[in-house]
């Protein structure tokens, strides 16, 4: 992709930020929330994670897929801020791994996060996405790919939506930490071309912020459901057998500082 094409591209992609800020999808005029503490930055702040990965392998006609599942621990710490490349103000965000409580924690990547009044966004692996958008309205939609060129992304597509804005959730019991409750939350979705949920592919990434907290669940699923030609040449699936597939979730289980 030329420079031009990318300049024009992140050209469009600011104007058309603003006009979702005006006027997104709205199906209730009801007094918005201006959001910004459903990500609250600042250096110190850090959020541990428990981690549970499930893969299954390619299937055959005669021997379905083996499930097989892993856990472990996240730790995302702010380091420091910084100034990205638009010459704003910006975050390091590092991640750090463990397989179990006992073990050291290992820095694993970073990430570089920009939060102002309008928008947080997140870097990696040089591709910059917008997480949460001001201020928060429920149905309202936005283009997660808006700051990169994703090509499966046009300027104007809508692929995360806000749902349950305001309401409560109560993370499940893991890896021996307790079901923790969160009295306000808000819950984004992908959904346009960004999810799909048919016979041959299911895709969908959903997340919640708490107030107060920042993310306290991520899920996301990619799974290519297993079938092959039938005597007549139709597809024939077999249920729990896949192409390919991987699930993760992510839950909070601690937070800070104190």
């Amino acid at each position: 992709m030329n420079q031009c094409f990318t300049a024009r591209r992140l050209a469009f992609a600011v104007v058309a930020l603003g006009l979702s800020l005006t006027g997104c999808k709205d199906t209730v005029e009801v007094s918005p929330d201006s959001g910004n503490d459903y990500y609250p930055v600042a250096v110190g702040n850090f959020w541990v994670y428990a981690v549970a990965d499930t893969t299954w392998n390619l299937a055959t006609p005669s021997t379905p897929s083996v499930r097989t599942a892993t856990a472990f621990q996240f730790k995302e710490t702010i380091t420091e801020t910084l100034t990205d490349a638009a010459g704003q103000k910006a975050y390091r965000l590092v991640r750090a791994k463990r397989l179990t409580p006992a073990d050291a924690w290992r820095n694993d990547s970073v990430f570089i996060l920009t939060a102002n009044q309008q928008f947080v966004a997140l870097t990696r692996n040089n591709a910059r996405t917008l997480e949460l958008i001001f201020p928060v309205r429920e149905g309202r939609s936005w283009n997660f790919n808006a700051f990169n060129n994703n090509s499966n992304d046009t300027i104007t597509a809508e692929t995360r939506q806000y749902s349950r804005i305001g309401q409560p959730f109560t993370t499940a019991a893991v890896a021996g930490s307790p079901a923790i409750a969160y009295p306000a939350t808000v819950t984004t979705t992908n959904t346009g071309t960004a999810a799909d949920n048919n016979l041959i592919k299911i895709l969908n990434y959903q997340q919640i912020f708490a107030k107060k907290v920042g993310p306290v669940s991520r899920k996301r699923r990619n799974l290519q459901p297993y079938y092959y030609n039938g005597p007549s040449g139709n597809p024939i699936y077999v249920p729990g057998s896949y192409f390919s597939a991987s699930v993760r979730h992510e839950t909070l289980i601690d937070y800070g500082p104190r």
